[in-house]
């Protein structure tokens, strides 16, 4: 594993959740386009949040949000 490989995996999370800058994110996908050890771990963390996004993209009940919503104002109030 290189330098290369050590930072890009380093800022995996960052990369992912889009919280890096462009130069930052660019030179990401330039290592993972050239390295097929750091490809792997990038694409199942990936493939896992798609299945996680996906999961909470189901309905919920109508009475379960206006709970949370009710929660979370009385939160904001103290």
């Amino acid at each position: 594993m290189s330098r290369n490989c050590d930072e890009a995996l380093a800022n995996l999370y960052a990369y992912l959740d889009r919280e890096m800058d462009e130069v930052s994110a660019e030179e990401i996908r330039a290592h993972l386009a050239e390295c097929g050890g750091c490809d792997r771990p990038f694409d199942f963390e990936r493939r896992l949040r798609e299945v996680i996004r996906t999961k909470l993209d189901e309905d919920v009940p109508e009475e379960i949000i206006a709970r949370i919503r009710a929660a979370i104002a009385t939160e904001a109030q103290a």
